[in-house]
């Protein structure tokens, strides 16, 4: 059997400078447009992660009082810093940026050995954007509003 013999392709293979260009003037038209996306992206994501580190801090002073049998008294420091005092001795670092605001209210939320807590209200402020974190006082769980 004779097979046939190809004929060589002619044509140079690759791409051309002008394609090479028109690609990446799309790829910067996009990144251009995707860019500002991206920022707002991760500056949502810093919010919500420091939201969750109040609601952490909250859920264990709670859950110290509970299980070590004594109250635990939640305020916030003049550094911003939320204290807690009674069954636990501890000051936890919320690393809040400048322009980031926190407020209790009332200042003193205590939490019971029964797992119940003062009603109160924590705010949180970063920029334009806040956040209201109810402590339910039956539960004695924050609840994001």
């Amino acid at each position: 059997m004779i097979l046939p013999v190809k004929k060589k392709d002619s044509r140079p293979r690759g791409f051309s400078l002008l394609e090479l260009l028109v690609v990446m003037i799309i790829m910067g038209i996009l990144a251009g447009v995707a860019g500002p996306s991206v920022g707002r992206f991760m500056d949502s994501l810093a919010f919500k992660k420091q939201t969750g580190r109040i609601m952490a801090t909250v859920r264990y002073a709670r859950l110290k009082a509970v299980t070590n049998g004594r109250a635990v008294i939640m305020t916030l420091d003049s550094d911003n810093n939320l204290r807690l005092e009674g069954a636990v001795q501890e000051e936890r670092d919320l690393k809040l940026s400048a322009n980031d605001t926190i407020s209790l209210n009332p200042e003193i939320i205590k939490f019971s050995p029964d797992g119940h807590a003062t009603p109160a209200t924590i705010s949180f402020t970063r920029g334009d954007r806040s956040e209201k974190i109810i402590i339910d006082s039956l539960s004695g769980l924050p609840v994001v509003e």
